[in-house]
């Protein structure tokens, strides 16, 4: 009798665990991804969001919803293929389109099968410009960084070695900002391999007394981009953004050394060297 019952012990205990990993193997492959076509939209332009669903079910289209905080935006409901791929879009107008800022894209297709990615929003339209801007590494090519800006335009960006620094050239007709899409591996802001602040400087004359730094928004982190949306005003022309990489060719610095170049910066200059936006 209880040899039987050891038996049926290990039949049930058999059954438990297979039963666990087939759950836990379904969770595993139940995922869907998802991105946007693009980081930042403004008011009129198309959202356009698409993914893939790793099980297809014949028939069963996948939930899109948009979120502005709490507050519903937007809703579709789009046809998965049966390759698992799907794609919908989202007319970026009208009353419920009136906030600026992060707006939270959600995809649900099962119960297990969910995902979320964000964007930014902007309501007005007027006075914008988006590229890739090539920046020359020495002897070694380019990489990009990317950027949005309102109010102006951007002329130039090029690295200075000297500060581990990237500097942008524009010209702001008007009060604005600028969003620059930085790429993690030529140029970065890190100590001891967690992320740290960039240190911004802004100047509309490029000499020394002038600069003044300024607050900035982090606005998207990922493991391959630092995005940050940094606030201008008319007239400004450089924009220096400090951080403790750039590129292997150059090194890095310890973010202790950066503190104390910059703080020298502000005594030699603190009768003109300011903080906006405190």
């Amino acid at each position: 009798m209880v040899m039987y019952n050891n038996r049926i012990f290990c039949i049930i205990l058999t059954l438990t665990l297979c039963i666990s990993m087939i759950f836990q193997a379904a969770e595993a492959v139940d995922e869907v991804t998802l991105s946007t076509s693009s980081d930042i939209y403004y008011n009129g332009d198309h959202v356009v969001i698409f993914g893939n669903v790793s099980t297809f079910f014949e028939n069963l289209p996948i939930t899109i919803q948009i979120y502005h905080e709490t507050n519903l935006v937007s809703v579709d409901q789009v046809p998965v293929a049966k390759d698992g791929t799907f794609v919908s879009s989202f007319y970026a107008t009208g009353s419920k389109w009136k906030d600026e800022g992060t707006y939270t894209v959600r995809g649900q297709y099962t119960p297990t099968q969910i995902a979320e990615t964000t964007f930014e929003f902007f309501s007005q339209a007027i006075d914008r410009s988006s590229a890739v801007f090539p920046v020359n590494i020495p002897n070694s090519g380019t990489f990009d960084v990317g950027y949005t800006v309102r109010g102006g335009e951007v002329k130039d960006v090029v690295m200075n070695q000297e500060h581990y620094s990237l500097v942008v050239e524009t010209i702001m007709t008007s009060n604005g900002n600028i969003i620059l899409k930085l790429p993690r591996d030529s140029f970065d802001a890190q100590n001891d391999d967690t992320d740290t602040t960039f240190i911004i400087l802004i100047s509309k004359q490029n000499n020394a007394a002038d600069f003044t730094q300024v607050q900035y928004e982090e606005i998207a982190v990922s493991s391959d981009y630092r995005t940050i949306r940094i606030p201008l005003e008319e007239g400004d022309k450089w924009i220096e953004v400090i951080g403790t990489y750039v590129i292997p060719e150059f090194g890095s610095i310890v973010i202790v050394i950066l503190v104390v170049a910059v703080s020298s910066a502000i005594i030699i200059s603190k009768s003109k060297f300011s903080v906006r936006y405190n």
